[in-house]
């Protein structure tokens, strides 16, 4: 036991009493340590996602082509009078019912001008023979339609923006008027894509809307 206790007490670099040294060839390998990992390369580095393109925008589609007489004036179109737009009937208006002594007379006389007008208009129907058409002008009377002309023409001469008639046959409306046989209509202009005007030789430039 004295022997064990003095093992105790004095073997700080010895591995036991009465045991020989371990041979150092014979002690097993200390622990390997593991290298640090290498640092990936430039090939090796994560690639960064590539950036979604935004969706681009979609372009309005060109405006149509603006129309010419041949796309507007055709058989079955009515196109009703614009007093408003029409300055020499209008002025005459304006005229004929100045002449009323009373304000509320002359007001009076403009309304019913403006009202009895915005009933007035032209329109073009088929021919009873192919090739023709008909130019019909109407108004309206006691709420019925009255037609103050009605020509038979044909052989329409388009241009880009009016067209002319020959006028056949006789007028058969109420307001009949007298031309010869084969004279050329008076051009039906094109305004706009829904407006018509017309040159009356007494009325001056009538303007139409193509009724919706």
């Amino acid at each position: 036991m004295r022997t064990s206790l003095f093992c105790v007490i004095l073997g700080l670099a010895v591995v036991g009493c009465g045991e020989s040294a371990p041979d150092p060839k014979s002690a097993p390998p200390p622990a390997s340590v593991a290298p640090p990992a290498p640092k990936p390369t430039a090939s090796e580095a994560p690639k960064e996602e590539p950036k979604k393109e935004e969706p681009k925008k979609e372009e309005p589609p060109p405006p149509p082509p603006p129309k010419t007489a041949k796309d507007v004036i055709v058989p079955g179109a009515t196109f009703l009078f614009s007093l408003a737009d029409s300055p020499d009937a209008m002025k005459a208006v304006t005229e004929t019912c100045g002449k009323k002594k009373k304000d509320e007379d002359k007001k009076k006389c403009e309304d019913e001008a403006k009202a009895s007008a915005a009933e007035e208009g032209i329109r073009f129907e088929k021919g009873e023979k192919d090739g023709t058409w008909v130019w019909v002008s109407f108004g309206k009377e006691k709420d019925k339609e009255v037609v103050f002309n009605k020509i038979t023409i044909k052989d329409p001469k388009f241009e880009d923006k009016k067209v002319t008639f020959t006028m056949t046959g006789k007028d058969s409306g109420k307001r009949a008027m007298k031309f010869k046989e084969g004279d050329a209509s008076p051009a039906t202009e094109l305004v706009d894509d829904t407006t018509v005007a017309m040159t009356d030789p007494k009325k001056g430039k009538l303007v139409f809307k193509l009724k919706k």
